[in-house]
């Protein structure tokens, strides 16, 4: 039987690894038997002889890197085993098709949140609360400072920033998966009217209209459409334009970035965007607290961010047994 004193899962550098069943999570190297969180290029590594991930992921993670990859989609909540190790995937709020992974041997339950979100998302199904013993957290926004403000909020601003551009446009830097489609999904409520995405976001809008997501109207921005016929408009783009070269093509064009990073006053600043908005896929502070507290874990590591603050807070507060993930041997 495993026991605490000997970690069901070890960081290693390729990536987090159980070594009873052989199969790692979202490595950073090629490996053999992967299970992937999410499709977000951060998280998948090309060149692995088996993948396993949620139906969703699955279309995601095809229509990003090509038909070629030996995939095994999983339903939600469905128990497969490996090498004994019994497997599971639970939603975990981030974007669509994320996956939280829980994993039992013996009598004891690990749980690796993979990146997750509280907030409310029309793009993808919430995240599961799961009860066990020991709790691999992510802590991307894990410092007090990170607290989001209601998405109707922000969407509202992001509204009226873009109906008082008179003779501008307006364009909104946002990841092409994800945040882009819960962008597309809040504004479907509002008048705006013109609305422009980059033909990387529409590639992924496909796969969320083909799961029946509704979306606000939108037209793809293609370089050969006329500029001054764009004024008042809402061009959705990814950050990878944000240079020079491309924004010079514009005579009059105001920038924002949708990002939870825009909440720090001095990096919103020099970030160089005329406008920024704070709006993330990830748990803020108490989505994070709220999230360790729930799972009624008795050992929790933190990863994906300087958790330092959270660990000393919930440790100090909580009298939780809580590490950082470097502290896994």
């Amino acid at each position: 039987m495993i026991n605490s004193k000997q970690n069901l899962i070890t960081q290693t550098i390729k990536g987090l690894y159980c070594e009873p069943a052989k199969i790692w999570i979202d490595p950073n190297r090629p490996v053999e038997k992967a299970i992937i969180t999410h499709a977000h290029a951060d998280h998948f590594t090309n060149g692995c002889r088996e993948y396993i991930c949620s139906i969703e992921t699955g279309l995601l993670l095809r229509k990003r890197f090509g038909n070629n990859i030996n995939l095994k989609t999983i339903d939600y909540d469905k128990k497969f085993s490996i090498n004994g190790i019994k497997f599971s995937l639970h939603p975990s709020g981030h974007i669509l098709g994320s996956s939280q992974i829980k994993i039992i041997a013996g009598s004891e339950t690990w749980l690796i949140t993979g990146d997750l979100k509280r907030q409310k998302d029309k793009t993808c199904k919430s995240y599961e609360k799961v009860k066990t013993d020991f709790l691999i957290c992510e802590s991307t926004f894990g410092l007090p400072i990170f607290n989001w403000e209601s998405t109707d909020k922000i969407i509202d601003d992001i509204t009226k920033w873009v109906s008082q551009s008179e003779d501008s446009i307006s364009i909104l830097f946002c990841y092409s998966l994800g945040k882009a489609q819960r962008l597309l999904s809040e504004l479907n409520s509002q008048k705006l009217t013109n609305i422009y995405v980059h033909k990387s976001i529409n590639k992924m809008n496909l796969i969320y209209k083909r799961l029946g997501i509704e979306f606000a109207e939108a037209k793809i921005y293609d370089t050969n459409l006329e500029i001054c016929n764009l004024n008042k408009s809402l061009l959705l783009l990814p950050p990878s334009l944000n240079n020079k070269n491309f924004l010079r093509k514009f005579k009059k064009v105001r920038t924002g970035f949708a990002s939870g990073w825009m909440s720090i006053r001095a990096l919103k600043k020099r970030s160089g965007f005329d406008k920024g908005f704070t709006i993330s896929d990830h748990a803020d502070w108490n989505g994070l607290v709220k999230t360790i507290k729930e799972s009624e874990a008795k050992r929790v590591f933190l990863y994906h961010g300087d958790g330092e603050s959270l660990a000393n807070f919930l440790r100090d507060k909580e009298d939780l047994n809580i590490k950082q993930l470097n502290e896994i041997k």
